[in-house]
């Protein structure tokens, strides 16, 4: 190699790693916006997440929770936080405007009686959806022991919600 390359590439390098050091201390700007034009609109702000109990009660021992099939509007279901013991649930539609909920016990063991009521609470965290009103419809089956079966009408007051961060621990 020829000595006088020698110099030329030092040079080089030093003036590279000089150029490299002057680029982190340069501050991009962002430009302006024209005066009088308005600001571009900030994204709402995320509604809080809810925890969604059934808030159905048993009128007597002998009456229990059997299946429930409810279309939800105005929330978002985020996520299945428990399923009740014997119980399958479904939530469908998840961010289409209409959510449909659907559970039922597998077995006749599995419904959900006075004793049980734990079993029905904190089910599903949701998010309300800005400027929707939250409606329910739908219906649950309730029955006896005896193998009595009803229909129950759905109402928003059937779901009870509460502010959460997220899903309760698993229930041991």
């Amino acid at each position: 190699m020829r000595t006088w390359r020698l110099p030329i590439l030092a040079l080089l390098l030093a003036a590279t790693a000089a150029c490299d050091g002057s680029k982190g201390e340069r501050k991009t700007e962002t430009p302006a916006a024209p005066q009088g034009a308005p600001a571009p609109p900030s994204p709402p702000p995320l509604q809080p997440t809810e925890l969604v109990s059934l808030a159905w009660r048993p009128s007597n021992s002998d009456q229990n929770l059997q299946a429930f099939d409810l279309e939800v509007s105005g929330l978002d279901v985020l996520a299945v936080c428990h399923v009740p013991p014997g119980w399958t649930i479904n939530a469908t539609g998840a961010g289409a405007g209409v959510t449909v909920l659907k559970g039922q016990a597998t077995v006749g063991a599995a419904f959900v009686s006075l004793d049980d009521m734990q079993d029905i609470a904190g089910l599903f965290l949701v998010r309300a959806r800005p400027n929707e009103t939250f409606a329910v419809e739908g219906e649950m089956t309730t029955g006896t022991y005896g193998g009595d079966q009803t229909e129950v009408l759905a109402t928003p007051a059937l779901l009870r919600r509460e502010i959460v961060d997220r899903c309760p621990p698993p229930k041991g």
